[in-house]
């Protein structure tokens, strides 16, 4: 049987850690004949990375690339005193190490155009000889805690000229979306209170209310710059919405599902949220929905003083000015 490595994770059965904690495992070195040793040691990393490709008329595809590291540490757990080698028997060996974790590393992500890992590698040198190597995953996990962030009721206001040319202007589009506080976590509903006053003679189809998840990739090569994307996590459709002048609309409430918090500990890959809503309307040009942005923060803990709705509570209504 050949000369073989193993990292064992004694505190953790599944290999995921929060920020904070301490790292500790063994390393067992299981040698089938006598070994000439120089050292064994380990590291422990963090790396968060981004690629994508960009394709310009007349040039060609442009790389952009992102790279940020947020943890190394390396660990001597076997050297010989005052020697470069020693010859060391057959059998087994153990060796414990131990590492904290700073507060700051951002939770493990894997998407389209970037990653966040993390990692351990141990390496047996051997002179004269290649060097035996074996790493293991895993995992940070945050727990955003709702109670540390200032979370305040947010609005957000649309005015919208409707009708272009070849159409005759048909009037003024004013809406709004309300939100009593601006964090939430897995389970609860988001009460999004949408008022409507439609000044013109276009009829709004639809309104469309979704929760949209923010993945913002950071490159620095070539240059500078970023790539969003958004995904939507869930929705509701209001559908056959006639609002006359003045007219106002309650939405349904929006649960939130299982997802990864708001993260903004990387500076190549950041996670963030948006309550989207979009009022599609019965219009002779082009591109005539309006969308509604608001930012929303996603968290694990919820605050000590929400209140965990059951079933939806606010329903679809209309009423005239």
């Amino acid at each position: 049987m050949p000369t073989r490595l193993e990292i064992v994770l004694s505190n953790s059965s599944d290999g995921i850690f929060y920020p904070g904690q301490e790292l500790i495992g063994d390393v067992n070195a299981v040698l089938s004949k006598t070994c000439n040793v120089s050292r064994l040691r380990l590291t422990i990393s963090g790396v968060g990375k981004t690629t994508w490709y960009e394709q310009y008329s007349g040039r060609g595809a442009t790389t952009f690339k992102g790279k940020e590291r947020y943890l190394y540490s390396e660990l001597i757990l076997f050297q010989p005193f005052n020697e470069k080698s020693m010859e060391i028997p057959a059998g087994t060996y153990s060796h414990g190490f131990a590492c904290q974790l700073p507060d700051t590393l951002p939770a493990s992500f894997e998407g389209k155009r970037g990653h966040i890992r993390y990692f351990l590698k141990a390496t047996l040198e051997r002179p004269w000889r290649q060097s035996k190597t074996t790493s293991l995953n895993f995992q940070i996990v945050r727990q955003l805690d709702l109670n540390n962030e200032i979370l305040l009721p947010v609005r957000s206001e649309l005015t919208k000229s409707l009708g272009y040319w070849p159409c005759v202007p048909s009037g003024v589009l004013y809406a709004s979306v309300e939100l009593p506080t601006s964090g939430f976590v897995p389970g609860q509903f988001i009460p999004a209170v949408i008022q409507v006053n439609n000044k013109g003679s276009n009829k709004i189809t639809r309104i469309v209310t979704m929760l949209v998840q923010k993945i913002t990739y950071a490159a620095r090569r070539p240059k500078l710059t970023e790539k969003v994307e958004r995904f939507i996590v869930c929705k509701n459709i209001t559908p056959g919405i006639t609002l006359p002048e003045g007219g106002v609309l309650a939405a349904e409430n929006l649960q939130v599902p299982w997802v990864l918090p708001t993260s903004s500990f990387s500076r190549v890959v950041q996670i963030g949220y948006e309550l989207v809503v979009e009022f599609e309307i019965d219009s002779c040009f082009f591109n005539a929905n309006q969308v509604i942005r608001v930012p929303v923060v996603i968290g694990v803990i919820p605050t000590r003083d929400s209140n965990m709705m059951e079933s939806n509570a606010i329903r679809v209504w209309t009423r005239k000015a």
